[in-house]
């Protein structure tokens, strides 16, 4: 019964993501230190076929799918060459997404993970390589505030819990 309702899982979540075809094809990450209130501030570059197909929304979506499930390495507070600082994923790892594939469905269809996402102004580059446009933007992310809302919904376990 439990294989039946995790395949089940996997087929919505599978016809969900295959409903509308991605404009974005490739995401990259990288960190340019810390902003306001300690939040992070990333520079997330999406590739496209056309770099008007590239929304605000995208960016966003993309900065909090690699701050909880892969993580970022931020190169701007380096004292020596070619040294970075790695933030781990803020989920633990990606597995974390197919066990509450229900949850971060809902999540990302609803608008909720925007929230925790400010886009900051005038820091949008385009860059045209091959056929392939790279739109890049510089945003903020809230990860103590996402961190807790992923704790209060026993998605993750909170860092007081001990190990």
């Amino acid at each position: 019964m439990k294989k039946c309702i995790m395949m089940l899982a996997y087929m919505l979540v599978f016809m969900f993501a295959s409903a509308k075809a991605p404009e974005v094809t490739d995401v990259s990450v990288s960190g340019e230190g810390v902003g306001n209130g300690g939040r992070p501030v990333l520079t997330v570059t999406c590739s496209a076929k056309k770099a008007d197909k590239v929304t605000d929304n995208d960016l966003r979506r993309c900065a909090i799918r690699n701050v909880l499930f892969k993580g970022w390495v931020d190169k701007s507070n380096t004292s020596s060459f070619d040294a970075s600082v790695n933030h781990p994923a803020v989920a633990g790892n990606p597995d974390v997404e197919t066990q509450h594939a229900d949850y971060f469905t809902d999540f990302f269809a609803s608008g909720e993970a925007e929230k925790y996402v400010d886009i900051l102004p005038d820091t949008r580059t385009v860059m045209k390589s091959g056929k392939v446009y790279h739109v890049s933007q510089m945003v903020s992310v809230n990860v103590p505030a996402l961190r807790q809302k992923l704790e209060r919904d026993n998605i993750i376990k909170s860092l007081r819990s001990g190990w």
